[in-house]
C-alpha cells in the first residue's frame, strides 16, 4: 500500500482541521488575546483602532474556520489528492504568516513555520509526492 493511502492520513489531517477550527473560534470570540498571541503584534490602544482590529480578527477567524472545514471535508468526503492540495495551501498560508510576523516584529515566525512545515509534509504525502 502506498504511503499516500495510509489510513492514518485522514486522522492526522483531522488534527490540523481541529487546530484551524480552534484558532478560528479563538479569533472570533477572543480577538485581542488571539491577535497578540498569534502574531506578537502590539494591540492598539485607541478604541477606534481596536474596533477595526477586532473586526479583522473575526474575518481571520472565519478564514481559519473555513480551512478547518475544508480539511475535514477533504479528509473524510473527498480524495487524497484534494486533501493534499488543501494541506499544501494551509502550509503555504502558515509560511506566509511566519514571514510577515518575522518581517514585522523580528521573531515568532516558528510559531507558524513549525506546524506549517508538518502540514505541508502531510499534504505532500497525501498527494503521493513523498511516498
Amino acid at each position: 500500500m502506498p504511503l499516500s493511502q495510509h489510513r492514518a492520513i485522514p486522522i492526522a489531517a483531522s488534527l490540523f482541521g481541529t487546530i484551524f477550527a480552534a484558532f478560528g473560534f479563538n479569533y472570533i470570540f477572543n480577538p485581542q488575546q488571539a491577535f497578540v498571541s498569534s502574531f506578537g503584534f502590539p494591540y492598539p490602544t485607541a478604541p477606534a483602532e481596536q474596533k477595526i482590529l477586532d473586526s479583522f480578527c473575526v474575518l481571520y477567524g472565519a478564514k481559519d474556520l473555513f480551512m478547518g472545514t475544508a480539511i475535514f471535508a477533504a479528509a473524510w468526503l473527498g480524495t487524497r489528492k484534494s486533501l493534499g492540495v488543501i494541506l499544501l495551501a494551509a502550509g503555504a498560508s502558515a509560511g506566509i504568516d511566519g514571514w510577515v510576523v518575522n518581517a514585522t516584529v523580528g521573531q515568532g515566525e516558528w510559531n507558524h513555520w513549525g506546524y506549517g512545515s508538518v502540514i505541508s509534509v502531510l499534504g505532500g504525502v497525501s498527494l503521493g509526492l513523498l511516498g
